[in-house]
């Protein structure tokens, strides 16, 4: 939320929240459950477990030389996952690591059976746009029905900003078409503030969104040979890079080029352990590009599209105060709790515990 909405109420109250390392399928049990990766097992989409699907590891088997001709490997897994499977089952992971990996992720809002089961929002009406499964309009209707039913207690959960910017860089395009659903959702809160003029308002963003300004390239299989299970293994999605390497003078060689990219950073055991990413299930090496870069090609997926015009955002970069777009906001209308001037995904989540059940310090 824009410190451009600032005025839009009495009372409120705006600070910077630092994200967590990885994305929105992870980002969500942390922020609001207080469950991280060493805890769940999982940091980003794909975890390094065998695939227990059958079909998948025939497959993967059956069309492994088509790993060699990269577009042909990536046309291939665009069929299987549209027409065979009809969903994500191969994503770009190379067939010869398939059988070895597994999309695990699971968004905590995907749908009800999920959600419905953290003690936090057993008290609440929980009115969710279920990851982009329905769309703005049906979920506002449902809040504002939810709200003149006099419900006290609503949570609501909205991707629009997030949908937008992966569309749209950031600028004047996004904040003009950001401005019809702003309008809406203020509306939507005035009513309830009007129905319950005591109660406490919090808004809350899990991310920022950064403009994409660079693709980018380590050619690790040029400096390192290729990969394979004997070897060493890195993969990688828009952001963040998990490499795994069988021989220890391997590994070190590729942890010490890792540290000489100005673009990207290479996390410590201290910071794997401050961020709650330790598990070596999540890599050997945990490497994050900073903001404003995305890798070429990578294993979630791969585009042949022409970029759109107006550019296009991420998120998930490495964060540090530098990253100042991909910063997320805390805001709090009508509260009694004093907010801070700035937090981190472990103090948030103690606030946004504290108002959500009630209390005042």
């Amino acid at each position: 939320m824009s410190v451009q909405y600032k005025d839009w109420f009495d009372k409120l109250q705006l600070a910077p929240l630092m994200p967590n390392i990885a994305y929105s399928s992870s980002l969500h049990w942390q922020l609001y459950c207080n469950k991280y990766p060493d805890e769940r097992g999982i940091l980003v989409d794909w975890v390094r477990e065998p695939e227990k699907n059958k079909a998948v590891r025939i497959l993967s088997t059956i069309l492994r030389p088509l790993d060699v001709n990269e577009t042909l490997g990536w046309f291939s897994r665009k069929v299987l996952d549209r027409i065979v499977f009809r969903r994500n089952m191969f994503a770009n992971v190379p067939y010869q690591f398939r059988k070895d990996f597994t999309e695990k992720a699971r968004y905590l809002f995907w749908d009800y059976s999920t959600y419905s089961q953290e003690e936090l929002f057993k008290k609440y009406t929980v009115v969710s746009q279920d990851e982009g499964h329905l769309s703005f309009e049906t979920t506002m209707d449902q809040l504002n029905r939810t709200i003149e039913k006099g419900d006290i207690n609503i949570f609501g959960v909205l991707g629009f900003a997030d949908s937008m910017g992966h569309q749209c860089r950031r600028g004047e395009e996004y904040s003009r078409k950001l401005k019809r659903y702003m309008e809406v959702l203020k509306k939507s809160i005035t009513r309830y503030m009007i129905l319950h003029p005591h109660e406490p308002v919090l808004i809350v963003s899990d991310h920022g969104m950064s403009t994409i300004n660079n693709s980018v390239d380590l050619h690790l299989e040029q400096r390192f040979g290729k990969q394979s299970k004997k070897t060493y293994i890195a993969y990688s999605d828009s952001a963040i890079m998990c490499v795994w390497a069988e021989r220890k003078d391997l590994l070190a060689d590729i942890e010490a080029y890792l540290k000489t990219i100005e673009f990207g950073h290479l996390l410590t055991d201290e910071e794997r352990r401050y961020y709650c990413a330790s598990d070596r299930k999540f890599g050997d090496l945990l490497f994050i590009l900073r903001e404003g870069n995305v890798f070429a090609t990578n294993w979630f997926g791969k585009s042949r599209r022409k970029q759109q015009t107006d550019g296009a955002g991420m998120h998930g970069f490495w964060p540090e105060n530098t990253a100042k777009d991909q910063i997320a906001s805390i805001v709090l209308i009508n509260g009694k709790i004093k907010l801070k001037n700035y937090y981190d995904y472990h103090s948030a989540y103690h606030i946004i515990y504290s108002i959500m059940c009630g209390e005042t310090e």
